[in-house]
């Protein structure tokens, strides 16, 4: 499988622009202080995080995690000065689609899950 971005199957990182996509997404939405490293998209959780309360009121971020142990998305919270840890659920997007990862982190924030 190898579409804009290349062979997911192949990322020793994800490409900048997928991420760069993702964050600007999320931006438009209104989350602020969103931020990519090589392997995540952080978004710093606040009141609007409806479906993750708990997270939001201990100042935690959602990581959404590229790889792991396969090439996929999985997500989590936890707290910025500990991000190591905790456990981790599948996003569920096609790895290199920006505006369906976006989806599912909005959904994540919403509900606190990605499953419909």
């Amino acid at each position: 499988m190898s579409g804009p971005y290349g062979d997911p199957f192949q990322w020793t990182e994800v490409p900048a622009p997928l991420t760069a996509a993702v964050v600007a997404a999320l931006t438009g939405h209104g989350w602020t202080g969103v931020h990519a490293t090589e392997h995540s998209i952080v978004v710093p959780l606040d009141e609007r995080a409806c479906g993750l309360e708990p997270a939001a009121a201990r100042g935690e971020h959602l990581y959404a995690l590229w790889g792991l142990v396969l090439p996929q998305w999985s997500w989590g919270t936890a707290h910025p000065d500990a991000p190591a840890g905790g456990r981790l659920a599948l996003l569920l997007a096609p790895p290199d689609d920006p505006d369906q990862i976006t989806a599912q982190i909005c959904r994540v924030l919403a509900t606190g899950r990605a499953l419909p």
